[in-house]
């Protein structure tokens, strides 16, 4: 069980680094990996806990963190949630440590219970969860070890309390914390722990593991590892033969936006909102947006070598040859609040109809069809006749 080991993905220096804390057996109370979603600082923290405990007096304990007694994994909760979920979580996380197990990533299993659930540390958990763990003393291995997920999710109240545990460490108790929004927390936080940052994996790094680990075909790991700009995590979310699919009526989407074909607008719309649920059509969006970043990229440099999407080329070139004054870098622009809309329950059918409206002006070049300061007259209920 190593840090050298090549299940681990990427993050050469982070290894290495990680790897000599353990040979030199000189293992500080707290840590801070920080870095963006997909580079793997769940599965390397969990490895860490792992190897901090495989030895005590001299003994070989080699047992994985999810049958460790010494090595406790918290995660954000809903405040409606319960310890049965964050089981049902952490199981996904025992059958693979890139699981995607962030609300944020993955709301629910069941469609109706993923509904406005913020994540997120409340006092109550903290008291009741987290601190009682941080009084234990070590059991198998050398030192009682909690791993906190996404911490930049505390409240103010619950980073309070929890930096008093940062500013009298036991001595038995080695924290673990995560974040992908390293700026969000306090620095009394920060300055009490010791920080290693991940960077985002490389295409090589990920397409190598998905060959490897995953046996995908070179071809279609090129592919994946492109969609999802290097997100291993992502990987495991994504159905080719659904990708293939929406893509077609994703581009189907973009050409009856631009001639306002309703009737074909509608019939998409209609088949994304009856058979995807919020991730689904969020992935929708997504792909979209690769696709849009695409046609920029061969726009301005009238090269495939970096495309995406590279097997639609054809399509790409008569989109651009055809399509000269569209502003694609504005279409991004109005996707980018569509997920947070999305997950707040906003209907995805208007959404996507006042896509296809603003689509339609934006691919001639011209302003949305209804511009920011004047977003309120997507409501036309609340428009008054003079």
């Amino acid at each position: 069980m190593a840090f050298l080991s090549d299940d681990l993905i990427g993050q050469h220096k982070v290894k290495e680094y990680l790897n000599s804390i353990i040979e030199r057996n000189r293992v500080g109370h707290a840590y801070l990996f920080s870095g963006p979603k997909g580079s793997g600082m769940l599965p390397f923290a969990l490895r860490f806990a792992e190897c901090i405990n495989q030895k005590k007096d001299g003994q070989e304990v080699e047992l994985p963190w999810q049958k460790h007694p010494d090595i406790h994994v918290f995660i954000p909760m809903p405040s409606s949630a319960g310890i049965q979920e964050r089981n049902e979580r952490l199981e996904w996380l025992s059958e693979d440590s890139y699981n995607l197990i962030e609300y944020a990533d993955r709301p629910d299993s069941d469609k109706e219970r993923s509904k406005n659930r913020q994540a997120f540390y409340s006092i109550d958990y903290f008291r009741s969860e987290i601190r009682p763990v941080t009084r234990l003393r070590p059991y198998q291995g050398k030192k009682v070890v909690v791993i906190m997920t996404q911490v930049e999710t505390m409240r103010k109240e619950t980073a309070n309390s929890f930096l008093k545990l940062l500013e009298e460490p036991s001595e038995g108790v080695l924290f673990i914390l995560t974040t992908h929004q390293y700026e969000q927390l306090l620095p009394t936080i920060t300055s009490r722990c010791q920080h290693i940052a991940f960077g985002q994996n490389t295409l090589e790094d990920v397409q190598k593991a998905l060959i490897e680990r995953d046996q995908m075909p070179k071809d279609k790991a090129a592919l994946v590892a492109k969609l999802t700009q290097a997100n291993y995590a992502k990987t495991k979310d994504i159905d080719l033969d659904l990708i293939h699919q929406s893509r077609s009526d994703m581009i189907d989407f973009i050409r009856s936006s631009y001639v306002l074909d309703a009737i074909k607008i509608n019939s998409i719309i209609l088949n994304w909102t009856s058979t995807l649920n919020t991730e689904g059509i969020i992935q929708i969006i997504e792909l979209l947006e690769s696709f849009l970043r695409d046609l920029i990229v061969y726009s301005h440099t009238q090269s495939t070598e970096s495309l995406i999407h590279e097997d639609e080329e054809e399509t790409i070139k008569n989109i651009v040859l055809n399509l000269k004054e569209a502003d694609y870098h504005a279409m991004i622009d109005i996707l980018a609040p569509v997920h947070t809309e999305l997950r707040q329950n906003v209907q995805p059918k208007l959404l996507l109809t006042v896509l296809a409206f603003n689509f339609s002006t934006l691919l001639r070049g011209q302003g949305p069809y209804i511009p920011k300061e004047r977003a309120f007259l997507h409501l036309p209920a609340l428009q008054l006749n003079p």
